[in-house]
């Protein structure tokens, strides 16, 4: 994000002594309006860090998860199974994947019924 609003600020410059320059919208190089509608520096797109390091993060909770003693809640993430304390209310809710069956599966009991 910071290699585009650097590329965007560059083209700007290029650009400096035409007299009606072509000026790309900045929301698609690396900023965002917030509720104002002024220009905020957007920092990231995606994860922080690859899922696989992110159940590694670990907070030193020990009674409960409070801002802003717990690190997990002060940088907006959920807790992992790595944090200390087990009975958080900031952990992540985990769905059970529901069994699907297959369309092959249902023909060979519709052949074994008759």
């Amino acid at each position: 994000m910071h290699a585009l609003r650097a590329n965007y600020q560059a083209a700007i410059w290029r650009r400096s002594l035409q007299s009606q320059p072509f000026v790309a919208n900045p929301t698609d190089c690396g900023w965002m309006t917030d509720e104002d509608g002024k220009l905020a520096v957007n920092w990231m797109r995606g994860s922080p860090a690859p899922d696989a390091v992110m159940q590694l993060l670990s907070c030193k909770c020990v009674r409960s998860c409070e801002l802003p003693k717990c690190t997990c809640l002060s940088n907006g993430l959920k807790c992992t199974d790595m944090c200390r304390l087990q009975t958080c209310q900031n952990k992540a809710i985990e769905e059970e994947p529901v069994a699907q069956q297959s369309d092959s599966e249902s023909d060979v009991d519709d052949i074994e019924e008759d």
